[in-house]
């Protein structure tokens, strides 16, 4: 065999292998509007916004694009999960947790601070740091500065979150005013 075959076999043997990774990686979009980043952003200002007059709160409904709903395993944590937990195992036990909060709030209005992301084969990280406004039915307003941390998987050409860590803190509504809204 020529050194020239040895080559040509060796282009195509490492071809072959680099193909199913590529096709994998190429299953779900790295950027624009169904990438990690956008949905992150997708997910925080219409997935939790809320306004006066919105339906009852459907985690499926609502956030179901977001999370697979077949496989719910995963870990997904907040601070600020209203009841006795903040961390749950499955992602619909996790979205379901907050329909007394929401379904309680006139409106929960947030606006995005910064984004970053990584993306690799058929996996992603993205982190946001946003702000959030929540005023009650009964007119109490809770605002709030935070980070997101998700972790997303590909599952069938879409992203779907997989584990997810939020951590807030409550500062002065008037703080945050000039970033709500903003994506």
């Amino acid at each position: 065999m020529t050194l020239h075959t040895r080559l040509q076999m060796t282009c195509l043997v490492l071809g072959a292998l680099a193909l199913p990774l590529s096709a994998h990686a190429a299953s779900c979009p790295q950027d624009g509007a169904d990438g990690p980043l956008a949905l992150h952003r997708e997910w925080i200002m219409k997935g939790w916004e809320r306004h006066e007059g919105d339906a009852e709160y459907d985690f499926a409904r609502k956030l179901g694009k977001f999370y697979d709903l077949k496989e719910t395993k995963g870990v997904f944590w907040d601070n600020f999960a209203p009841g006795e937990t903040q961390l749950f195992d499955d992602a619909v036990r996790y979205g379901d947790n907050w329909k007394g909060l929401q379904d309680a709030a006139r409106s929960v209005l947030h606006g995005i601070r910064d984004g970053d992301v990584i993306v690799a084969d058929g996996v992603a990280s993205t982190t946001l740091g946003f702000v959030g406004r929540l005023e009650r039915l009964t007119g109490e307003v809770i605002a709030f500065d935070a980070r997101s941390q998700l972790g997303w998987i590909c599952v069938e050409g879409s992203w779907k979150i997989r584990h997810e860590m939020n951590y807030a803190w409550t500062v002065d509504p008037k703080t945050i005013e000039p970033l709500l809204g903003k994506q």
